[in-house]
């Protein structure tokens, strides 16, 4: 591999460096799952802050220090599979550097739950792959870069209308931490905000993350409480 940019070359260089930020990506989705053959587009503007780490790389955007502030975007569309009491869907996922050249990694996520008038749970594995960079120092090129990381969210329902919320928890390899989600329906989009606090759960990691996040998705649901079994 050409460079040492993204987060799986962090890890091959663990023993160097010995340390690799608790981070992990936002995703802006919420607790309930698409239609069948439903469609919904997104873009989600986040900010990470990063605080005694140690120096590292992020998305190509080299940190020297023991605390980083960057911003990254996160356009996707999922596809709704199955809507009834047992949901599920796919998604198309990327994180997108805003900063310092450009480095995009591309993955994909699955998810799996639970919807009722009520209560909406939500399980959602991904896989970010490949990353596609341009920049003075490395050039422009793409790499195999695995990163996973799963969210599980208990939100307030797929009828909600107009504020829906969620909270949960995201993990990666070396990180862990709580997540709560804000939603409302301003029809025919949906304005989503984000936090997230990150802590170690590897020998490998140091320091914590907080990210905040904003995420615009369309279309909203028109009508959902058509789509489940009373």
């Amino acid at each position: 591999m050409r460079r040492l940019v993204h987060p799986v070359l962090t890890a091959v260089l663990l023993v160097a460096s010995g340390c690799v930020p608790p981070y992990a990506f936002h995703d802006g989705l919420p607790a309930w799952s698409m239609d069948p053959s439903g469609v919904e587009w997104r873009v989600g503007y986040e900010q990470l802050s990063v605080f005694g780490a140690d120096s590292f790389d992020f998305l190509g955007l080299r940190n020297s220090t023991r605390e980083l502030s960057v911003a990254y975007l996160t356009p996707g569309v999922r596809f709704g599979l199955k809507r009834r009491r047992l949901t599920a869907e796919l998604d198309i996922s990327t994180a997108v550097k805003t900063q310092g050249g450009f480095s995009a990694l591309f993955g994909g996520a699955a998810g799996l739950g639970y919807a009722g008038p009520s209560i909406s749970v939500i399980f959602r594995p991904s896989l970010y792959l490949v990353d596609i960079y341009s920049d003075r120092s490395n050039g422009t090129g793409v790499d195999i870069a695995p990163w996973g990381q799963a969210t599980f969210l208990v939100g307030n329902g797929y009828h909600a209308r107009g504020l829906n919320f969620a909270l949960g928890g995201r993990a990666s390899e070396y990180c862990a931490g709580p997540v709560a989600l804000i939603g409302y329906d301003l029809s025919p989009v949906d304005l989503r905000a984000e936090l997230s606090y990150m802590v170690p759960i590897s020998y490998y990691a140091f320091g914590n993350a907080v990210s905040i996040g904003l995420t615009l998705a369309a279309p909203s649901r028109p009508d959902p409480w058509k789509s489940l079994d009373r």
